[in-house]
């Protein structure tokens, strides 16, 4: 049994060996350089300021059903609003046309203000119209495709996609971002265009690579510290040269190596481990009942009449409690919130806080509520920036729930799947377990100390492999 385990990990690690070192390798970029991915501050940071001089015009048959909410900002040097009710509907408020599509002449007017809203210098070109490239392969852009794709022209190479259904930015990328990650995310994700538009496909592979890597990884392991004794002559392993520093690292930390590979396999959410509920149920109660069109039309002739703050970009609004809340939003991501009846600066009184733990789960006993202004277990900063302050509830079933100090809106929730993610993925893969470990350079430098370890262990392993693979064709060529 120990020469066929040996065997088998000699043999699967020919075979998908240098997987592990790619992922180790690609590692260390992911570090510091993430997916490219357009922040909701660079999406305000791309807005023109709201010019709403002749606002705001209407469908002539304008009814529908009841929306979530709505958003007005710039597009192609026109207010337009934005209606959310499960699709987004886009309304010119100059004209009072429904924007089914976006052209490529206003994709092109649209394109020219974010460029000179993201500071990149000189006239965009339009690259063309694509489905899908390796910076869009996403599901999360399919409502929006296809995308017009730019190219600023500027020294940082910037290249930013419109989408054709609602004219948003919705994707900017430069040389650097896209250089970094075809060595970073691209192979650590396995995330070439050509595998992750299939995602059902693309996940399979993941899973299932992931789990041929546990196995070599345990058979090393265990073969390892099988053959980690004192002996007279040798010390305390039987092997030289490559092979003892294979052994050697193995042991040290293949441990780690586990430990990455298990959490990897956990952050594609494998048979829907820990997908988690919606908290659909639990936005709608805080929410109240939704927004009606007439709702909407009595918004827009109050804000042709009035002034908003100056400055901004976007205006968002909402039901909290039954009652409209609007958020005045800056180019800079500042935010007030606003009566939507008076558009008057309004903060969300103390009670709604204070009353939002029953609203959410009137059933369910409560263990604590209140502010804070810096990250705990499950809600920090690390990689994704989090809002502070917020309004923490904790129910006694382990349930939180964080309510956004400006909008009052849920802006995070952990139900029981979501905290064994935390600490199953997270935790495990980027090594946040707590606040000094997040705090920096502590982590950088314990993660080097890890990944040069583990990357050091598989590598090795790649060259015994290669060189016993050199030595099979040479034999092969003799005969």
């Amino acid at each position: 049994m120990f020469r066929l385990l040996l065997l088998t990990h000699r043999y699967l690690g020919i075979a998908v060996g240098w997987v592990i070192s790619l992922w180790c390798l690609s590692g260390f970029v992911m570090m510091y350089v993430p997916y490219p991915e357009l922040t909701p501050e660079e999406r305000l940071a791309g807005l023109e300021p709201l010019d709403l001089f002749g606002c705001c015009q209407l469908p002539e048959h304008f009814a529908g059903h009841a929306v979530e909410g709505f958003t007005i900002e710039m597009a192609t040097g026109r207010p337009v609003l934005r209606l959310f009710n499960g699709r987004q509907q886009v309304i010119d408020l100059a004209s009072g046309e429904v924007l089914g599509t976006f052209d490529g002449q206003q994709a092109r007017a649209i394109a020219h203000s974010a460029a000179r809203a993201f500071g990149a210098a000189g006239a965009p070109e339009l690259r063309g119209l694509v489905e899908r490239d390796q910076w869009t392969v996403a599901g999360s852009y399919h409502p929006h495709r296809p995308l017009y794709h730019f190219a600023a022209g500027d020294p940082a190479g910037t290249e930013f996609y419109v989408s054709s259904t609602t004219g948003e930015v919705v994707q900017m990328t430069t040389a650097g971002v896209r250089f970094w990650n075809w060595i970073g995310a691209v192979p650590h994700w396995l995330y070439p265009t050509v595998l992750r538009q299939h995602s059902a496909i693309w996940a399979q592979v993941v899973i299932w690579l992931s789990i041929v890597s546990l196995f070599l990884t345990v058979a090393g392991i265990t073969i390892g510290y099988q053959q980690f004794r004192f002996r007279r002559r040798g010390g305390w392993s039987p092997y030289k040269g490559w092979w003892l520093w294979h052994h050697y690292l193995g042991l040290a930390f293949g441990l780690f190596t586990l430990t990455w590979l298990l959490s990897g396999l956990f952050s594609v959410n494998p048979w829907g481990a820990f997908e988690g509920r919606s908290f659909a149920a639990e936005t709608a109660r805080l929410r109240g009942p939704e927004l009606d069109y007439d709702d909407i039309r009595s918004f827009l002739r109050l804000l042709g009449e009035t002034a908003v703050p100056v400055g901004t970009v976007r205006l968002t609004g909402a039901p909290v409690t039954g009652d409209l809340g609007v958020v005045a939003a800056d180019a800079e991501g500042s935010r007030q919130r606003l009566a939507g009846d008076s558009l008057r600066i309004a903060p969300l009184a103390e009670s709604y806080f204070a009353s939002a733990a029953a609203v959410l789960r009137p059933d369910e006993p409560l263990h604590d509520a209140g502010w804070i202004a810096e990250g705990d277990a499950y809600y920090y900063t690390h990689h994704e920036t989090r809002r502070f302050p917020v309004f923490r509830i904790r129910y006694r079933d382990g349930e939180r729930f964080y309510l956004d100090d400006v909008s009052g809106e849920l802006a995070f929730a952990v139900d029981r799947e979501r905290r064994w993610g935390r600490w199953a993925f997270h935790a495990l893969h980027r090594g946040d377990f707590t606040a000094l470990l997040r705090s920096r350079p502590l982590w950088d430098v314990m993660m080097w100390f890890l990944l040069l370890g583990v990357t050091a262990a598989a590598l090795t392993g790649n060259w015994l492999g290669c060189r016993r693979m050199v030595r099979w064709i040479l034999r092969a060529n003799e005969r």
